[in-house]
């Protein structure tokens, strides 16, 4: 903060930033809550009218997983229907797909 000077009072070198706005403010203009430190009253009530009506996302990590799940077990009933088509039908067009027979011959 040794290069920045306070916005309010031009003169003065600036101690932190606005939370809310990130303008630069002196020991003078501070303001500070238990939500951070803030240039003006302003911008203090306007970051905690913010955080009263922010919501934490939901994560989506139950439907990835989900998704992952089913993308592998598709691969595999895929694979355990190549196998079959190619071994127990003889169908050979589905032996460049059977890979198990190619590591267990």
């Amino acid at each position: 903060m040794k290069d920045r000077l306070c916005t309010a009072h031009i003169a003065v070198p600036a101690i932190g930033m606005c939370l809310h706005c990130h303008k630069p403010y002196c020991e003078a203009c501070k303001v500070e809550t238990h939500y951070g430190k803030f240039c003006c009253f302003d911008c203090s009530g306007k970051y905690a009218a913010f955080k009263a009506t922010w919501k934490e996302p939901k994560l989506k990590t139950q439907w990835f997983a989900a998704m992952v799940s089913g993308i592998i077990c598709l691969a595999l009933l895929a694979e355990a229907l190549a196998w079959a088509g190619h071994r127990w039908l003889g169908i050979s067009a589905l032996a460049p797909w059977d890979l198990v027979s190619r590591f267990f011959p």
